[in-house]
């Protein structure tokens, strides 16, 4: 009778999906997993007889509901304090999607080896609403309420919703599939998307002002 596992199959998996996410399939081995966890190379073949077999448990489509995980926004009112709203919608939205498009262009790269193919969306386009759909919506709600609250201005709630998520996926877009270098950090980019939301960018000048 062996040893029991240090470490349970579902840790050893949750450890894998991270790093093929992160890494991809070639950039990814045993012993990097095998040290998120804390065991030996060796150790992993308890749960899985090789790296093959354990991207195909650690990737297998999730069979939870990829809502996005702004869903909070429907219980807040709208006269909270929209900074504080939205840098939790950013700081939730981000990680989720690049945790997800990760996932999938690792089991993009894994599928494509010589079969040059389409990578799939994130989501089942068919699904209506869609998830990306869904999440437009929750925005777009919170910013009628708190637009009818004096919390926020602005003429469009969807467009604006729209700009304010639009900026999130620019951030995923230039670090995750054009690999920006050097990165520029999540806090750093949120910050400064909040404050032209707060403050504006655009500065009218004085003669401009004095005119009007």
């Amino acid at each position: 009778m062996g040893r029991p596992a240090r470490v349970s199959t579902s840790q050893v998996i949750a450890a894998a999906r991270e790093a093929f996410a992160t890494r991809g399939y070639e950039g990814t081995t045993l012993a990097y997993i095998a040290a998120q966890v804390g065991v030996s190379p060796a150790a992993l073949l308890r749960h899985a007889p090789n790296k093959e077999a354990l991207f195909g448990m650690a990737m297998s489509p999730a069979e939870e509901s990829p809502l996005m995980p702004i869903r909070f926004l429907d219980g807040v009112k709208g006269t909270a304090d929209p900074r504080e709203v939205l840098e939790r919608v950013a700081h939730a939205f981000v990680p989720f999607i690049e945790t997800r498009l990760g996932q999938q262009i690792a089991r993009w790269q894994y599928a494509n080896v010589g079969t040059p193919r389409a990578m799939p969306l994130l989501f089942d386009p068919h699904q209506k609403p869609t998830p990306p759909e869904r999440a437009l919506g929750e925005l777009e709600r919170y910013l009628r309420r708190a637009s009818r609250a004096g919390r926020i201005q602005v003429k469009d709630p969807r467009a604006a919703a729209l700009s304010f998520l639009g900026s999130l996926h620019a951030y995923i877009f230039f670090h995750k599939m054009l690999k920006l270098d050097p990165p520029l950090s999540l806090p750093r980019y949120v910050d400064t998307v909040i404050t032209i939301w707060t403050e504006g960018a655009i500065k009218t000048p004085r003669r401009a002002r004095q005119r009007s």
